[in-house]
C-alpha cells in the first residue's frame, strides 16, 4: 500500500499586442513528492550497511557490502518542488505593404506565423512504485522445487523451505499434497544471503535520487491561405528529452576478468588441445588459463571439476560463438568465488532511474482543402528523426521492466549507454498521409443529371467516394550476433564489415514463407558458426571478438509500409427527413503486401547465428483488429466490410 500525491497549478494569459499580433504566456507548477505509505505503514527499501540509516540506497555496480531492506517513508528521494514549466506562444499575421515580403506573404489576413516554446514534465507513475513493491524479498516467500528425471530426485529447494520425505512416493502411495512449512520467516530474507544466480531472487529498485523527466518543446510554422480554398502550412518541430525514465539490469554479469583466459582456451582448442590446456591427441603445447586455477582457489572446485567444467561440450560451444558472457553466466550458476555479478544476493536487479535521453527534429508540411462543392482533401508529410538510448516505457506490463536477453528495450551493455544512442525503435524518416472525400456530381442538386427522373436519381445520385493513403518509411532495427560476446545479460550486436542496406528479396531454397532482407550468412566450416570479425573480410556480418559488443544500435532500416483504404457510400433519400445509407469499405484495397520489421517477424530471426531465416520479414497472415496493429505487424490481405446506416 502506498500514497502518491500530485499537485498541479498553472497560470496563463493572452495579450493581443496589436490586431495582427497575439502573445500567449504562462507557467505550470507541478509538485509530485516521492511516493510514500500511509501514516500507519512503512515501505521497505534497499539500504547498505555503510549508509547506516533508513534512507534508501539502490544496489548498483560495486555496491559496498550486503544489501538489506529497512523501513523508510519513501520509495525514493528527490527534490520535486521546483518543477516549473514556462509556456510561450506567438501568432503574427504580417502585413507588408510592398517589396519582397509583400510578394512572399501578400495580404496579411491570409498568412500567419506561429512559434512556441514550453517545458513539460513526466510523473513517476503509481505502477512503477507497484513494480518495486511487488519484488521486495521477504514480503512474500514461496517454496519451489524441481524433479530430475536423470537422478530421480527433487532438488533446488528454495531457501527456508522443507522437502517432504514422501516426495518420491507415487500418488497412490501417499504423495504429499502440500510442502512442509518453511523453517525461516520471510522477513529474515530482508537481508538475502549471497546465492548462485539460479537461486537468487529478482528485485526492482529506484535510483535513490530520482528526478522528474523533462521535455523541452518548441515549434515554428508558417500558414498561408491559397486560391481554391486551400490552406498550406510548413512547420519545424523540436523536442529534447532529459532525465527520462529508463530501466535496465544493474546486476549485469560482466566477463572482462575472464576474457584473457577465454582467448587462451580458444587458442588451446585451435591447436587441438583441450580448452583447459591439457594434452589431447598430438597436441602438447596447450597453456593452462588462469581461470582454471581461479575456479579452484576462489571458486572452491576441485581440480578435476574445474577441468571438466572448462572442457565440457557446452564450454566448447561458447568458444565457437565467442560467447564469453555465457561462460560468465554459467560460472555464476556454479560458484560465487569469481564475483562476476556485482551483487550476488540477487539475480536480475531491475533499476529504474533517469538515464534516458532523446532528441526529435522534424519538418512538417500540410495542405488542406476545406470541404466545399462536394470535395474535401488533406495531405500531410513529415520528414523527421528521433534519437534516444531507450525507446519504451521502462516498466511496461511487468514488474521486471520487460527486460530480456534479446529484445530492443534492454540495453546491450549498461557500462556504456553511449553505445545505445541511436535512432529510436519507432523512428520513421518519411511519413505521408493523404485523404479525400468526394461527393460525385450526379443527381438532384448536382452538376450533372440534376433533372434526372426519380428512379435514375436513386441509381446514379447520392454517391460519395472516400480514400486514405498512407506511406511510411521503415523503422530501424539492429542485427544481433546470436552470442553473448561481452556480458551474460544480453546478446551483442553483430559486427558489420560490409554495410549492406536491408532490402526485400526472395532466397531460393529456404523453407520460410516470404522474403528476407539480407542474404544468408556463410558459416565458418571449422566451428559451424559465423566467422569472427577480421577472419573473412568478404562477409558482411561477423561475430564480435570476445569482450566486444559489435556495431551500433538501429543502423538498418526495415521495409517501408504503404496502404490504400477506400470507401464507397450510397445515400438513398426515402423521404425529405429519412435517409438510408449503404457503405462499402475496403482496407488495403489494392491487396498490397507489407512486411514486418525483422525484429518483430513471426518467422526467422535477426540473429546472424540463425541457421535458417536470418533477416526474415514475414508475416501477418490474418486481418489485424486495428490500424495500429496493422502498422506494427504488417498489413494483412484485403478486408472488405459492408454496412447500412439509417439517418433521420
Amino acid at each position: 500500500k502506498h500514497n502518491l500525491d500530485q499537485y498541479n497549478f498553472y497560470f496563463q494569459d493572452e495579450w493581443k499586442v496589436r490586431p495582427n499580433l497575439t502573445l500567449n504566456y504562462g507557467a505550470r507548477w507541478e509538485y509530485n513528492p516521492p511516493a510514500n505509505t500511509s501514516p500507519h505503514d512503512n515501505v521497505f527499501v534497499a539500504s547498505t550497511p555503510i549508509v547506516g540509516t533508513a534512507l534508501p540506497a539502490t544496489p548498483v555496480v560495486n555496491t559496498p557490502g550486503a544489501v538489506s531492506f529497512v523501513k523508510a517513508r519513501h520509495w525514493y528521494e528527490g527534490s520535486f518542488a521546483g518543477a516549473i514549466g514556462p509556456r510561450f506562444g506567438l501568432a503574427w499575421s504580417p502585413d507588408f505593404k510592398s517589396g519582397f515580403m509583400h510578394t512572399l506573404f501578400g495580404d496579411g489576413s491570409k498568412s500567419v506565423i506561429r512559434l512556441g516554446y514550453g517545458i513539460a514534465f513526466d510523473t513517476i507513475s503509481s505502477f512503477q512504485v507497484t513494480a518495486a513493491a511487488g519484488r521486495v524479498p521477504g514480503l512474500v516467500q514461496s517454496c519451489t522445487t524441481s524433479f530430475s528425471t536423470t537422478t530421480n530426485s527433487f532438488s533446488s529447494i528454495t531457501q527456508g523451505c522443507v522437502l517432504s520425505a514422501a516426495l518420491n512416493n507415487t500418488v497412490a502411495g501417499g504423495f504429499p499434497i502440500q510442502l512442509a512449512a518453511p523453517t525461516v520467516k520471510p522477513s529474515s530474507l530482508f537481508t538475502p544471503p549471497q546465492q548462485l544466480r539460479t537461486n537468487s531472487p529478482p528485485i526492482t529498485v529506484f535510483d535513490p535520487k530520482m528526478h522528474l523527466p523533462t521535455v523541452h518543446e518548441w515549434n515554428f510554422s508558417i500558414q498561408r491561405e491559397l486560391p481554391g480554398g486551400f490552406v498550406m502550412q510548413a512547420s519545424y518541430i523540436g523536442r529534447r528529452g532529459e532525465r527520462l525514465f529508463m530501466a535496465y539490469d544493474a546486476n549485469q554479469i560482466n566477463s572482462d576478468s575472464i576474457v584473457p583466459s577465454f582467448l587462451i582456451m580458444q587458442q588451446n582448442r585451435a591447436k587441438g588441445c583441450l580448452p583447459s590446456g591439457a594434452s589431447a591427441g598430438t597436441c602438447t603445447t596447450g597453456v593452462a588459463p588462469s581461470l582454471l586455477s581461479l575456479l579452484q582457489t576462489a571458486g572452491g572446485l576441485s581440480a578435476a571439476a574445474a577441468a571438466t567444467f572448462l572442457n565440457s561440450t557446452t564450454t566448447q560451444g561458447n568458444l565457437d560463438l565467442n560467447s564469453v558472457g555465457n561462460l560468465a553466466l554459467r560460472i555464476e550458476d556454479t560458484t560465487l568465488g569469481l564475483k562476476l555479478r556485482p551483487n550476488q544476493q540477487f539475480a536480475v536487479i531491475t533499476k529504474l532511474d533517469n538515464s534516458g535521453d532523446s532528441n526529435y527534429h522534424a519538418a512538417q508540411f500540410t495542405l488542406r482543402r476545406r470541404f466545399n462543392s462536394g470535395l474535401g482533401m488533406s495531405m500531410a508529410y513529415t520528414f523527421g528523426k528521433s534519437i534516444d538510448n531507450q525507446s519504451v516505457d521502462p516498466v511496461g506490463a511487468s514488474s521486471g521492466g520487460g527486460l530480456s536477453n534479446t529484445n530492443s528495450r534492454t540495453p546491450t551493455d549498461i557500462r556504456n549507454f553511449r553505445d545505445e544512442r541511436g535512432r529510436s525503435d519507432f523512428d520513421r524518416t518519411h511519413v505521408l498521409t493523404a485523404a479525400s472525400v468526394w461527393e460525385l456530381p450526379f443527381g438532384h442538386g448536382k452538376r450533372f443529371l440534376k433533372s434526372s427522373p426519380g428512379v435514375m436519381n436513386q441509381l446514379l445520385g447520392g454517391w460519395t467516394v472516400n480514400a486514405i493513403y498512407t506511406f511510411q518509411s521503415g523503422e530501424p532495427f539492429a542485427v544481433r550476433s546470436g552470442s553473448f560476446t561481452a556480458n551474460g545479460n544480453h546478446q551483442s550486436r553483430a559486427g558489420v564489415q560490409i554495410y549492406t542496406p536491408a532490402r526485400l528479396q526472395e532466397i531460393a531454397g529456404t523453407p520460410l514463407v516470404g522474403p528476407v532482407v539480407f542474404k544468408p550468412v556463410t558459416f565458418n566450416p571449422a566451428t559451424g558458426q559465423p566467422f569472427t570479425c577480421g577472419v573473412d573480410l568478404t562477409q558482411a556480418f561477423c561475430l564480435p571478438a570476445p569482450g566486444q559488443n559489435g556495431a551500433g544500435r538501429n543502423i538498418f532500416v526495415a521495409p517501408h509500409y504503404w496502404d490504400l483504404d477506400l470507401g464507397l457510400i450510397k445515400t438513398f433519400a426515402v423521404t425529405e427527413k429519412w435517409k438510408l445509407q449503404f457503405r462499402m469499405e475496403m482496407f488495403n484495397a489494392l491487396n498490397h503486401p507489407n512486411f514486418d520489421n525483422p525484429r518483430d517477424a513471426s518467422t526467422g530471426s535477426p540473429s546472424i547465428a540463425a541457421t535458417n531465416g536470418f533477416g526474415s520479414a514475414c508475416c501477418a497472415t490474418v486481418a489485424p483488429p486495428s490500424t495500429q496493429t496493422i502498422v506494427q505487424t504488417g498489413e494483412a490481405a484485403r478486408v472488405i466490410q459492408f454496412g447500412f446506416k439509417f439517418l433521420f
